[in-house]
């Protein structure tokens, strides 16, 4: 460029000048050159949308097409010629019968009605239609709106009101209702980034990929700033514009570094964290440009390994294989909130290597822990160790017990499904030694002999008819596949996850600890379904008792008939299986209340007033 040619922005310079230049509003431009064939011309239009998307420019381009005459037609055209008198002025914002507005500059009611109310009706002076462009049209003043509404609604056929505005929800409805709205999209990166590399191949400039990409990316969706930050960097640069010029030139934190921190935070490497702060002390970062970049790049990075686009930066696969999408989210999440509280700080780098500390401790990668759990899983042969539910919530302490189980070994059935994170924890079963049980002495160490002998189905003592192909083997892997199988069933599936099971050979034996005690009742009634689904499963006739831990109080029970016969006749009224506490005999807890002999003389008086009895 010679000195004596006026310098032009690279936004006024390409600014499109037909309806094919727009970039990425191809939609709009279809529409507008339909209507245009035609002869479908509405009376105003609103287009509306963010900064720099096109929305002045088209109505430059619609205004040209209303009145070009390049084409030897004497009515519009969908591609205006840009050599005729009207699309020169036009373009240059100079034709008497195009006029443009701001609206941020001529919000008062008179104002309006000197500019358009009162020119409106005029004819036009040398072009087809007269055009009002109205641009920001939100600023306008209610009175203004009010003014204006009448016009808008029954204008004359020479006449196209174009409104422009950045906030539709700001313009009034019934000026909305009279227009055809058109949604200005913001630009995707790609776009801006492949627009910057034409522009670049047609000013002569040596532009990198990464360089334009990181310049759209800052753009926002509007190609105005995209070329407005390319006009800095043709200033700044010495001829080549990459990515590390850029970067210095916008202030970015170093890609590296970026990855580094990432790379601490997921491995929980505090040294490492620590010397990206003393980098960045040392090179004079901002810590809330800082906080920005590392929010982006974790929302780059958790888009690329959901595989959406490119790697974001260098170094992006290898922690991508460390830490999961779940985990870049949660980071991204919380290092935006810290950007909000480092904004009021009055030490922003050390608040944000506080709060960075703090993110880094309080997230977990639970999806990578259940990856490797499953990993764990698969590694033996296949083997359900603990229920399909449970196994998202299971410890590596579970994941990594013994595959088989010994004979007489006993198992405690809730830590199979220990949740793996507190805070993702539905249901917390609490855990407890039942090494002390041993199994019953007696056929019957219930209460009630009704409850204790509870018939065997038909099923169970009939022959394998149609037995698994699979037999389950191991009594470790059959309990476990009955716990499976009862998940379905509220009741069974309970009773089996609080209590302990004792293998030995076809007899095992369910335990119960002290504070579960009242799970023997619906335990006994369950006895025949265990039996049936260990002969489904394992094609074995399994038989099953229930543990005495406290006998003392069985003896007790036992030696008390009269108590003990009276819930019999309750057991007949059952209301049905899933109701099993109401067959239960507790008479047998029931102390014996305190005589009235041993009542003090004093409070007998009492007692027969108010008819009570004094409790030992």
């Amino acid at each position: 460029m010679s000195q004596n040619t006026p310098y032009v922005s690279l936004a006024n310079k390409y600014r499109p000048q037909r309806f094919e230049d727009l970039v990425g509003q191809e939609s709009i431009s279809k529409t507008l050159q339909n209507a245009l064939k035609l002869g479908r011309i509405a009376h105003a239009y609103l287009f509306y949308g963010p900064r720099g998307c096109g929305k002045t420019t088209t109505a430059r381009i619609l205004a040209k097409a209303l009145n070009c005459t390049g084409n030897g037609n004497d009515k519009p055209t969908a591609e205006p010629c840009g050599q005729c008198p009207q699309c020169r002025e036009i373009a240059q914002s100079a034709d008497m019968d195009v006029l443009e507005l701001d609206a941020a500059s001529n919000t008062q009611v008179e104002k309006v009605r000197e500019a358009i109310i009162d020119t409106v009706a005029l004819a036009a002076s040398r072009d087809r239609y007269k055009v009002f462009i109205l641009d920001e049209v939100h600023m306008l003043s209610a009175s203004s709106f009010n003014a204006l509404l009448k016009t808008i609604e029954e204008p004359p056929q020479h006449v196209v009101f174009i409104l422009a505005t950045t906030e539709k929800h700001k313009v009034p409805a019934t000026i909305v209702s009279r227009c055809q709205t058109f949604r200005f999209r913001p630009m995707t990166s790609d776009e801006i980034t492949n627009h910057l590399l034409d522009l670049a191949e047609a000013e002569g400039l040596d532009l990198t990929e990464k360089a334009a990409r990181i310049i759209a990316k800052n753009a926002g969706g509007a190609m105005r700033d995209a070329l407005t930050l390319m006009d800095r960097a043709i200033a700044y640069s010495d001829g080549k514009i990459d990515e590390k010029l850029v970067g210095e030139m916008l202030g970015l934190t170093p890609q590296d570094l970026l990855a580094k921190t990432i790379l601490a935070l997921v491995q929980k490497d505090s040294a490492s964290l620590h010397e990206v702060f003393e980098t960045l002390r040392a090179e004079g970062f901002d810590a809330n440009a800082f906080l920005k970049d590392l929010k982006n790049a974790l929302g780059d990075l958790f888009y690329f390994s959901l595989k959406q686009g490119t790697a974001p930066f260098d170094g992006a696969e290898q922690i991508t294989a460390q830490a999961s999408a779940g985990l870049l989210a949660a980071l991204s999440r919380k290092v935006n909130k810290l950007a909000e509280e480092v904004k009021f700080s009055d030490n922003a780098l050390i608040s944000a290597e506080v709060g960075l500390f703090t993110v880094m401790d309080s997230c977990f990668d639970v999806e990578g822990f259940i990856r490797r759990l499953e990993a764990l899983e698969r590694g033996e042969n296949g083997s359900s160790a603990v229920p399909p539910s449970s196994a998202v919530r299971g410890q590596s302490q579970a994941a990594s017990a013994p595959k088989t189980a010994a004979p007489h070994r006993t198992m405690n059935a809730s830590a199979a499904v220990q949740h793996a994170a507190p805070k993702a924890e539905e249901k917390q079963l609490p855990k407890a030694d039942f090494a002390s049980f041993k199994p019953a002495a007696s056929a019957a160490p219930a209460p009630t002999p009704a409850v204790q002998t509870a018939p065997k189905p038909a099923a169970v003592a009939a022959p394998a008819a149609s037995a698994p192909k699979e037999v389950i083997a191991d009594n470790r892997r059959l309990w476990d596949a009955m716990l499976k199988a009862f998940e379905p069933s509220p009741f069974v599936y309970d009773v089996m996850t609080n209590c302990s099971v004792h293998f030995e050979g076809d007899n095992w034996t369910i335990g119960f600890g002290k504070d579960k005690e009242f799970y023997k009742i619906p335990a006994q009634n369950k006895l025949a379904d265990l039996e049936k689904m260990a002969f489904k499963l394992g094609s074995r006739r399994i038989k099953f008792s229930i543990a005495v831990q406290n006998a003392p109080a069985a003896a007790k029970a036992a030696a008390s008939p009269s108590v003990a016969s009276a819930p019999a006749k309750a057991n007949k009224a059952a209301i049905s299986d899933e109701e099993p506490f109401v067959k239960a005999d507790f008479s047998a807890d029931i102390e014996p209340q305190a005589s009235s002999q041993k009542v003090p003389e004093e409070l007998k008086g009492i007692l027969d007033v108010i008819g009570g009895e004094v409790l030992a």
